[in-house]
């Protein structure tokens, strides 16, 4: 049943970089307003806050979840805090979107979909590559059957900030604040759109990981401290249709800020999807697929979305279930199935085995 209300209220937890995406989505909406940011650090929350027109800038996620006017939460912070404020907030009733990953480990991640389903609210995972014209036009096609049953899926999420050995120790790098490394950040997209660009579930995984530099400068200039999470992960596996797949993630690839790609490979065709070609597809279909020709193919007009469009574009669905009173589309669902796949990697680089996905 829809939801009778005129302004849903979005409190945004976190004010980094990120959150301003989830602000502007929020505001954008004609359905919906942000009405505070909350961070500990209320000068950062108050920055964030007047730099995107919202009213209020709180430290306490209590009085944020106290307030009446606010009906959801976005919680974009560091993945140790996700499931604390997520629990939270849905015993408050709020409808909830969280960051990914969803939770530092596979438990965190079981006790927040089992509140979600206590709460009986809306809830998302922010996974923003899904909706990159490329990949809404690649899923268009393999759902239209045009490559037919689906043998290889190859998948790459890279960047290269972290070669040069100055950059500090931040959170990202800390375990006790991320949970994981590369794989969380980067690689957990990949896998997520590996699965939803082809439409196929991961089932198994054998996994490889490691950390390239060891130790970093403090933040402050103070020594060096270890870096105890992967800086890379390398992932073969197997899909539900008995589809074979290699998906790979690295902050350490010398490339053009961000090297991000996909290749599906079926019986009757094949799709290759490059973040640095936004407007085209490379495809080998219908009867040039009979020829082996591989073209260029102009992504249609009502399939594209600008950078700003589908970096929010997760906010906006999470409005327009809360509005319509349905779930959305990565909910927290998808969100622990990932977390199932991070955690049977991480097993796999442990036992050096195959490992089953728990779900």
């Amino acid at each position: 049943m829809a939801k009778e209300m005129g302004e849903i209220g979005i409190g945004i937890i976190g004010s980094g970089n990120w959150a301003g995406h989830f602000i502007a989505a929020s505001q954008r909406h004609s359905r919906a307003r942000a009405v505070a940011v909350c961070n500990p650090n209320i000068a950062s929350a108050r920055l964030m806050a007047d730099k995107h027109g919202v009213t209020d800038a709180v430290g306490d996620v209590e009085e944020i979840l106290a307030r009446t006017e606010v009906d959801a939460v976005a919680i974009v912070t560091p993945n140790d805090s996700h499931e604390e404020i997520a629990i939270a907030a849905l015993a408050a009733g709020k409808h909830v979107i969280c960051e990914k990953p969803m939770a530092m480990n596979l438990e965190e991640a079981r006790r927040m979909k089992a509140a979600a389903d206590t709460a009986g609210v809306v809830t998302g995972i922010n996974f923003t590559w899904r909706h990159s014209s490329a990949a809404v036009y690649a899923r268009h096609l393999v759902s239209q059957g045009e490559l037919g049953r689906i043998f290889h899926i190859n998948g790459c999420f890279h960047q290269g900030w972290l070669i040069n050995p100055d950059v500090p120790l931040i959170w990202r790098l800390r375990k006790d604040k991320t949970g994981s490394g590369c794989l969380g950040d980067i690689g957990a997209h990949i896998i997520d759109l590996s699965e939803w660009v082809s439409g196929e579930r991961i089932t198994s995984v054998v996994a490889d990981m490691t950390t390239f530099i060891e130790e970093r400068p403090l933040q402050g200039g103070s020594g060096t401290g270890p870096v105890d999470v992967d800086d890379a992960a390398s992932l073969m596996v197997r899909f539900g249709n008995g589809a074979m797949g290699s998906l790979t993630s690295s902050r350490y690839v010398i490339s053009e800020g961000m090297d991000q790609r996909l290749e599906i490979y079926g019986e009757k065709g094949a799709i290759l999807m490059d973040f640095h070609n936004p407007d085209s597809l490379k495809a080998s279909i219908g009867r040039f697929a009979g020829e082996n020709q591989m073209l260029s193919i102009p992504i249609p007009a009502r399939f594209k979305q600008t950078p700003t469009g589908y970096l929010q574009r997760n906010v906006k669905n999470f409005i327009d279930a809360i509005v319509a009173g349905e779930q959305m589309s990565p909910s927290f669902a998808d969100g622990l199935h990932n977390q199932e796949i991070l955690e049977a990697v991480e097993t796999s680089v442990s036992e050096r085995s195959w490992v089953d996905i728990a779900g």
